[in-house]
């Protein structure tokens, strides 16, 4: 009888203790698992996709813009994205090449129809607007980067759990230690059964809130959790970019010739 009751608190105290332990589940274990199912489950080689630029200024003007964007990921971190604008006619055939390297600071391209030439995006320059919207060069190579740091590139801390649209989610800094990075620390929102992020807030060296951008509607296409809207917020002027997405397709087969310079200036298609 007594064995009985021994193991009956035995077991009572497993299940006490169950629900600290996964409380207790640090950041870089959180990040650990998102990464396992983006290099397994959900890993992708290629994707296309229609995107809509909607650009509200601080009094509220509008403007739009039309792009086709395709990207391809290649071993070691590395990934190459183009940019092509379609619509309206000032913009039609402007185009921006990006590669992003694990280990070294991205190299951007962009390509002027009306100047016929192309015009390097270099250190000093990546702070600045992409095209007149809310993201700058720099955060461009950001949003495909930042799932894949490490810990020795962005020490990370669980900060706590808040829900984002109704989804539970961890909260979680990154302190980004790439000397090119204008932010002192990124404010993550990681969905806590997905596993997708769903909120970035930016924050520069003095620690203040500059940035704030969210992902709504996330769908599953196939394996691949996307976004169909993104909106980027800028705090310090209340102007905002929102990124509608149409016609997303995985794994297509692109061809690397088309992350090239040379295809860069051919322009709209």
């Amino acid at each position: 009888m007594r064995a009985i009751v021994r193991y009956a608190l035995a077991v009572a105290l497993l299940l006490s203790l169950a629900p600290l332990r996964a409380a207790a589940e640090t950041a870089p274990e959180i990040l650990d698992r998102a990464r396992a199912l983006n290099n397994t489950t959900r890993h992708w080689t290629d994707r296309s996709e229609h995107l809509t630029l909607i650009i509200v200024g601080p009094n509220g003007d509008e403007r739009r813009r039309q792009l086709a964007v395709s990207t391809k990921r290649y071993p070691g971190g590395e990934q190459k994205a183009l940019s092509t604008f379609l619509d309206p006619a000032e913009v039609k055939g402007t185009a921006f090449l990006q590669w992003s390297h694990k280990n070294a600071p991205d190299e951007q391209w962009l390509y002027v129809p009306d100047l016929r030439r192309t015009r390097r995006i270099t250190g000093d320059l990546s702070n600045d607007s992409f095209m007149g919207t809310d993201f700058s060069y720099r955060d461009l190579g950001i949003l495909g980067e930042a799932q894949g740091w490490t810990e020795e590139e962005a020490p990370s801390t669980l900060v706590g759990e808040e829900a984002i649209d109704g989804h539970p989610s961890y909260v979680i800094t990154l302190r980004p230690k790439q000397e090119d990075i204008a932010y002192g620390r990124l404010q993550v929102w990681l969905d806590r059964d997905k596993l997708v992020i769903r909120r970035i807030d930016f924050f520069d060296k003095s620690d203040t809130a500059v940035k704030s951008l969210t992902f709504e509607t996330i769908e599953d296409l196939g394996a691949f959790p996307t976004p169909r809207a993104l909106e980027m917020r800028n705090l310090k002027t209340g102007s905002r970019t929102r990124i509608e997405t149409s016609d997303v397709k995985y794994d297509q087969g692109l061809s690397d010739d088309l992350f090239t310079q040379r295809y860069l200036e051919r322009g709209a298609p």
